[in-house]
């Protein structure tokens, strides 16, 4: 079954996705040979391969001590349908409706809104997929409070928080938060001293502009948001793997001001030098 664009957006495969899906249709690789062919940094492969094992569209075998990757989306994209042949999914005008239950789904309800949903393991960090998709020296905002951070360091891969950090600083994007000065110390106690410094120093030297949450503010709070894109915002809970992307300008500048007119009116509180210090302290 060919990958149209409309098919794209019901199974809600990132540009990566479909552009691995399509060269593994071709032929089997192994990784070094599929970043060549694609042009998708290896980092990058070792996040998203995993990612499509799991919906069950590529699959990956040893020959002659190699791992290679293949496809087997035809028999994947048979059975999704089989499954879900009495939802209803209407396509009308460029605009994709979808009543699916399944982990993922975009529903576009008008040309200019769309509502993403990302359930299970693995999945709600598609909104940082989404993220690094923006044009270089973008602004993102974010409010993260302390238990959502450590919610999200620990339900998800360590290797994909820190790629992507990485790309946050090497696209020079620029980080607007609001977040618990404790989180800092909290995110990285369960890690092993290595990891400590791995992650720590992913985290630092990011273009930041940073306020401190109140003590007592927000404590127990296992969710968090970001607003992005100048028309998008995600709101995550690690702690039961799901997130929900909203496209929806009004709503954005709505929620852009709320947290602009709260950021103003607390103190400011530099992440950067604080990651430094915690550095130093590990060695």
């Amino acid at each position: 079954m060919k990958l149209t664009k409309d098919l794209i957006k019901i199974l809600g495969l990132t540009d990566y996705e479909v552009t691995i899906l399509k060269a593994l249709k071709e032929k089997e690789f192994i990784i070094q040979d599929l970043a060549t062919h694609t042009e998708i940094p290896r980092t990058s492969l070792y996040y998203a391969l995993p990612h499509l094992v799991e919906r069950g569209f590529i699959e990956s075998f040893r020959r002659s001590r190699k791992t290679y990757w293949r496809s087997i989306y035809n028999e994947t994209i048979d059975g999704f349908f089989e499954k879900h042949r009495s939802n209803k999914v209407e396509i009308e005008e460029g605009i994709v409706e979808t009543s699916n239950t399944g982990d993922n789904f975009i529903k576009r309800i008008s040309p200019r809104s769309k509502v993403y949903f990302y359930n299970g393991k693995n999945k709600a960090v598609n909104v940082f997929r989404d993220m690094e998709k923006l044009p270089p020296h973008s602004r993102f905002y974010g409010i993260q409070p302390e238990a959502s951070i450590v919610g999200g360091i620990n339900r998800n891969r360590l290797e994909d928080i820190i790629d992507f950090n990485k790309r946050v600083k090497s696209s020079k994007f620029i980080v607007e938060g609001i977040i618990h000065e404790s989180g800092t110390e909290s995110m990285v106690q369960s890690l092993s001293p290595t990891d400590k410094k791995r992650l720590l120093d992913s985290f630092s030297g990011r273009s930041a502009d940073t306020a401190k949450l109140p003590e007592g503010f927000l404590n127990d709070t296992k969710a968090e948001i970001y607003l992005y894109d100048n028309k998008k915002v995600a709101i995550v809970n690690w702690y039961e793997d799901f997130a929900v992307i909203i496209e929806n300008k009004d709503v954005f500048d709505l929620l852009i001001e709320m947290f602009k007119s709260t950021k103003y009116m607390l103190k400011k509180y530099d992440q950067n030098e604080k990651i430094a210090r915690k550095l130093v302290e590990l060695g």
